[in-house]
């Protein structure tokens, strides 16, 4: 059992050198990966641990030894230990790391236009919490803001939501509006309703498409007029195929063929 092998991790880490810390932690790091390739695998899509790689592991060392390592995430003074327990958390997807993670974004900062933090717009959009969101939001304004988009997404957050649903009107960029968009999700309101409408009607071609298949995607069938009349306005074959397929879904027959 992992948490024989484990039993002197507790002590140590509460009452060990900083080389010794830094050694238990390494061992519970190679465990946490092993938690996190599992929990991503294939085969464990019907899996309770399926995306929250910290259960996997939780079980495998023990609530109270999962409990000691988030502590030190949370109340422990700057240090390698500290750091590294936070790398624990960050790559099971644990809330407690959102702050671990912002420090690294900081740290990433002098190279941030020549090259995104992926992984830490990855590891926000998994954790997926309002935190996590918030974090995302603060980290809003550069040239990665699309990327950004995307681990929004993926936050289980009604002000993420509401962010990316206001920033697919305002932002500058074309392809942000477009992933913006991209990444709504239900519960369908009235406000993305309307943005919807008015992206088929005004958006740019690559937001048209988008808007299309959102439509379709989340069943907007007050939004089948507005694609009656732009199939009936419009020559590209590919926006009209998008339409004739989406139609059916909102309940209206296609009658004009490719």
């Amino acid at each position: 059992m992992a948490e024989c092998k484990l039993a002197h991790v507790p002590q140590t880490l509460l009452g060990g050198g900083q080389e010794e810390k830094i050694a238990a932690l390494r061992e519970l790091f190679a465990l946490a990966e092993q938690s996190r390739a599992k929990a991503d695998a294939p085969d464990s899509c019907g899996s309770d641990h399926r995306g929250k790689p910290w259960r996997e592991f939780r079980g495998i060392v023990g609530r109270p030894l999962f409990d000691q390592i988030t502590a030190i995430v949370r109340y422990a003074p700057p240090s390698e230990v500290r750091e590294l327990a936070g790398d624990i958390m960050a790559l099971l997807r644990y809330p407690c790391a959102i702050g671990r993670l912002l420090e690294l974004y900081e740290r990433h900062l002098p190279t941030i236009n020549d090259s995104p933090p992926l992984t830490i717009y990855k590891n926000l959009g998994d954790i997926g919490t309002g935190g996590a969101a918030r974090a995302l939001m603060w980290l809003w304004g550069t040239k990665w803001d699309a990327d950004i988009a995307g681990a929004l997404g993926r936050c289980n957050s009604t002000a993420a939501q509401d962010f990316l649903l206001r920033q697919a009107r305002i932002h500058p960029n074309s392809y942000v509006r477009q992933m913006c968009i991209a990444y709504l999700k239900l519960p369908l309101t009235k406000d993305k309703t309307d943005l919807f409408i008015d992206r088929l009607r005004n958006g740019g071609y690559n937001e048209r498409f988008t808007a299309i298949l959102k439509v379709q995607e989340l069943r907007v069938t007050c939004a089948a007029e507005t694609l009656i009349s732009m199939r009936a306005e419009n020559k590209n074959k590919s926006l009209v195929g998008f339409i004739n397929e989406a139609l059916p879904v909102l309940g209206k027959k296609t009658a004009i063929s490719l």
